[in-house]
């Protein structure tokens, strides 16, 4: 059945008000009519068995038939702080961490970080990572949209760190699957990765004094996006569902 994304303020009652660009969605391209049946995720946990009516005004709405709470989220709270990327890698990076089950998404500013950050576009890159993990967690069946933090420096992220924390370096020649063993069953755990050039020396000392373990991932060089995905896949298959 096909799914769709509706913010919770907007699933007030029985029937919900179509946008636009969600008629055009569902009419045009998905080329479905009155009686069709959709369900509606609002990203928070719940989902919605809806109808697809022709209503008084002349437009289409949804009318709620059923809401129920499917269990589809992995039971480890993973936080990924990934450094700023170039180009249509941290789209990627997003969008593939959202499917992997991560709860949340930091920009993080690093050292060597690539990418210039301009305070008057950075709502607008954030509005648009949001808006790919919202179309990732669609397509991939999840009932929670991950949240895009606002870009962060590394030092907030040390300041605010939250569960267990772990920081990929290519240097560390202590291997990830031990690391793992040093953090016992943990349920909130914030992993970082590095940009493009990978973390300083200085950060990866700063990130140790600030709890994280310090782990590598063999001696093959992995490309930034490639690396989160492969430890997203790690830590879910270790503490999540993935497997």
């Amino acid at each position: 059945m096909r799914r769709l994304f509706i913010t919770p303020d907007r699933i007030t009652g029985d029937a919900i008000a179509l946008q636009t660009r969600e008629i055009r969605y569902l009419v045009r391209v998905l080329r479905l009519e009155a009686g069709d049946h959709v369900i509606v995720f609002s990203g928070e946990g719940q989902e919605y068995v809806t109808e697809l009516v022709f209503d008084e005004t002349g437009g289409f709405s949804l009318v709620i038939e059923e809401a129920f709470e499917p269990q589809r989220e992995s039971p480890l709270r993973l936080i990924l702080a990934q450094g700023l990327l170039k180009g249509e890698k941290m789209k990627f990076v997003v969008q593939k961490a959202t499917e992997l089950g991560v709860t949340s998404i930091i920009p993080l500013i690093t050292s060597r970080a690539i990418p210039t950050v301009e305070e008057n576009r950075e709502t607008l890159r954030i509005q648009r990572w949001q808006k790919v993990a919202q179309e990732a967690a669609k397509q991939s069946g999840r009932t929670v949209v991950p949240r895009m933090h606002p870009f962060m420096t590394f030092e907030e992220l040390l300041d605010r760190k939250e569960g267990a924390g772990v920081i990929l370096w290519e240097d560390e020649p202590f291997p990830l699957r031990a690391a793992l063993a040093t953090l016992g069953s943990p349920e909130l755990l914030t992993v970082a990765i590095g940009p493009e050039g990978g973390f300083s020396e200085q950060e990866v000392a700063n990130a140790q004094q600030n709890g994280f373990v310090s782990a590598g991932l063999g001696r093959r060089v992995l490309r930034a996006e490639t690396a989160a995905v492969a430890v997203m896949s790690i830590l879910q298959h270790a503490f999540g569902d993935l497997g």
